[in-house]
């Protein structure tokens, strides 16, 4: 026979029960416009260009290490673009919110935890130099789906080198 409590339902069951709230609150997103992927890619999709760290400074516009190893622009299985970030020890970061800036497609994902926004302008162009921008969230418009986040300060600026570019990665101009 299996004990009960006072809810006549079995004690396996009510812990049952309990574990899969938790892990439900636990599953949330650290991320808005985006999502952290265990697998190394996408299936499906389509590489479109691939970009390497340029010349990242910080605030103060001293040179530092980029945070991350490379940036892909894919197209979905759908045809809708996504940007991947690679970063040693990390789970591949998935950016879903974008919005058409001209020759540029930006792509934005809110770091819930600190409130930190990484921005990658991505240029239409092949071969162009694109940025990735990492600051706090100072404001945030509606757009479609998705979003625009203005950065009240930026924490670090990289130039996004084309993979297949000739330029050495350490060529590449500064971010202003």
């Amino acid at each position: 026979m299996i004990r009960t409590g006072a809810t006549r339902e079995p004690r396996w069951a009510r812990l049952l029960c309990a574990g899969t709230l938790a892990c439900l609150s636990c599953s949330a997103s650290p991320f808005r416009g985006g999502y952290a992927a265990r697998d190394a890619s996408i299936p499906g999709a389509t590489l479109v260009e691939s970009f390497l760290p340029g010349a990242c400074q910080d605030t103060a516009h001293a040179d530092i290490e980029p945070d991350f190893s490379s940036v892909e622009l894919v197209q979905s299985s759908t045809g809708r673009p996504l940007l991947l970030e690679r970063r040693q020890g990390y789970a591949l970061l998935v950016a879903e919110n974008f919005f058409d800036d001209g020759s540029f497609l930006v792509f934005e994902v809110i770091v819930k935890s600190d409130s930190l926004v990484r921005k990658w302008r991505i240029p239409r162009s092949p071969g162009a130099t694109g940025t990735l921008q990492v600051g706090r969230q100072l404001t945030e418009l509606r757009r479609g789906e998705g979003f625009e986040a203005d950065l009240a300060s930026s924490r670090l600026s990289c130039s996004l080198v084309p993979k297949a570019s000739d330029l050495p990665v350490s060529s590449t101009n500064r971010v202003p």
